[in-house]
């Protein structure tokens, strides 16, 4: 095995850890919160949407599919355009037993998506860019 696989997989796989812990700490957020155990504020009501964007890129990025081809910046932008699309559903009527669910839409909650895009941007072309000379970057 040489660097370049070495150095590929090890990225791949720091951007699934990283992208898991973030979905995962969605779950744990929503149950401390539910449980009474975190007080109500913005930053609570808007982790959700800081971790899901940020953490579906990462899991996105660490693939060996199809979506592996794409570069850093087509990855950010289709993540975008489902995590701002999921926002903007919220504003469509639910039927049935879903019209009895709190959903709300919140421009907090879309500014909280831009921002975890834009830094998980950021950190994940940090850590494209660390990769020794001659391996690919997405």
């Amino acid at each position: 095995m040489d660097t370049r696989d070495r150095t590929k997989r090890t990225t791949n796989l720091l951007f699934g850890l990283m992208g898991t812990v973030c979905l995962f700490a969605i779950i744990a957020v929503k149950l401390m919160r539910f449980r009474g155990y975190l007080p109500a504020s913005l930053a609570i009501d808007v982790a959700p949407s800081i971790l899901g964007p940020s953490g579906l890129l990462f899991l996105l990025l660490s693939s060996t599919g199809r979506l592996s081809r794409l570069g850093l910046l087509q990855v950010t932008l289709l993540v975008a355009v489902l995590s701002i699309g999921l926002e903007f559903a919220q504003l469509i009527p639910r039927p049935g037993i879903l019209a009895h669910i709190s959903y709300a839409f919140d421009y907090f909650d879309l500014a909280a998506t831009v921002l975890s895009l834009a830094a998980a941007y950021v950190i994940s072309l940090a850590i494209a860019r660390r990769q020794p000379a001659g391996t690919s970057r997405r």
